[in-house]
């Protein structure tokens, strides 16, 4: 294995353990918003999964749509419509995430 591959599989193991990571907080916050009915705790959980969780997983599964077009030299390679179509999509996903997020902080109960 080369040094580029070592550094390309940490890279993908902390990427790991951000969304793990992430996904525990919004656990616990989705718990406190069942405890006390608090809707700034629910924003909070649904804008830390759009922001940390969604794209990377969006980002995974575009790439393997990519993949899979081009796979065995029969698929001419995707345009750049649809790259910059699936870059859209996965940054409006992210801006949903931080709405989310400023809404938790300035709603009042």
């Amino acid at each position: 294995m080369t040094l580029g591959h070592e550094i390309f599989t940490l890279a993908q193991l902390v990427r790991g353990l951000v969304i793990l990571g992430t996904l525990v907080v919004v656990g616990k916050a989705t718990i406190a918003y069942r405890q006390h009915a608090s809707r700034p705790m629910l924003l909070l959980s649904v804008g830390l999964f759009l922001l940390l969780v969604v794209p990377p997983v969006f980002e995974l599964a575009g790439e393997a749509f990519i993949e899979g077009s081009t796979r065995g030299g029969a698929g001419d390679p995707p345009s750049l419509a649809t790259i910059g179509t699936l870059m859209l999509v996965e940054h409006l996903i992210s801006l949903s995430g931080v709405g989310a997020l400023l809404t938790s902080l300035y709603i009042r109960e």
